[in-house]
């Protein structure tokens, strides 16, 4: 993965029927080049995948970016860019402190949260 590339993709979901224990959760992040899919074991809704796979990129992106100018990082999740960037309301508490890390992260890394349809990232990520 090239931390550098000036766009990234992301998307985090989940799968399965969490009454019967078969959830899955999943998150996935492309430079446009690569792509780097995870498990997310922690995951219990879709929203907490969205996060928490917008974390991972932004930790990385802390981490190994040495281009000064913060990336776009593209997502489908409606929410989750009305939060951070839109002034939207978190209501569920179990978004609130991935909601401020994100937020924290952002800032950082000077990186911009934008929303593309579903059908775009689908193009970008294969799934």
């Amino acid at each position: 993965m090239n931390w550098n590339a000036p766009n990234f993709w992301i998307d985090g979901g989940c799968r399965g029927n969490h009454t019967h224990g078969k959830r899955e959760a999943y998150g996935s992040i492309s430079d446009g080049k690569a792509i780097m899919r995870r498990r997310l074991a922690k995951a219990r809704t879709n929203n907490e995948a969205e996060y928490m796979t917008l974390l991972a990129s932004l930790k990385n992106i802390l981490m190994n970016r040495t281009d000064p100018t913060g990336p776009m990082i593209y997502t489908d999740s409606q929410l989750m860019v009305g939060q951070l960037t839109q002034g939207s309301k978190v209501k569920a508490e179990n978004l609130l402190a991935l909601h401020d890390e994100a937020a924290l992260l952002l800032a950082k890394t000077k990186a911009k949260l934008v929303w593309l349809p579903r059908d775009k990232i689908v193009e970008k990520l294969g799934h």
